[in-house]
């Protein structure tokens, strides 16, 4: 889903892109199919990844650390939308397979602007779909 021009009103006109992040479950830490954020201390974004960000030393999932998903909502500048198809593919892009990098290899910034409280179900795999339906059926939803 895209959204334009978020950044400039939301306090970030240096952010060409911004981006929707909410609370990771710490049973989603290691699926690469959960699109993982970091951010610095003004809430732009420093990295996105398929693994667990960051990584601590023992590999496993720190539950008391407030980890990021990437929601895969996104607000473009109109302008960087003009700017971005031009960009080659990079290196982190295509090895983690998430064009958010694409942005920010190529120098732009990113905001992390919009967290927020979401209880976060993707179908990204078919495994997903039994999930989805389960939930479903819980929640009585048709």
């Amino acid at each position: 889903m895209v959204l334009l021009n978020l950044c400039r009103y939301l306090g970030s006109p240096d952010a060409v892109f911004s981006t929707a992040v909410t609370s990771l479950k710490p049973e989603d830490g290691l699926d690469p199919n959960r699109v993982k954020c970091v951010i610095d201390s003004h809430g732009y974004a420093i990295y996105f990844s398929r693994g667990l960000i960051p990584f601590n030393k023992s590999g496993m999932v720190n539950p008391q650390y407030p980890y990021l998903l990437h929601l895969g909502i996104q607000s473009f500048d109109s302008n960087f939308l003009r700017i971005y198809p031009s960009l080659p593919p990079t290196p982190l892009q295509l090895e983690e397979d998430i064009e958010q990098l694409k942005v920010l290899e190529n120098g732009y910034r990113t905001k992390a602007v919009i967290k927020v409280n979401h209880d976060a179900h993707g179908v990204d795999s078919p495994e997903d779909v039994d999930k989805i339906e389960a939930l479903m059926r819980e929640r009585n939803i048709s």
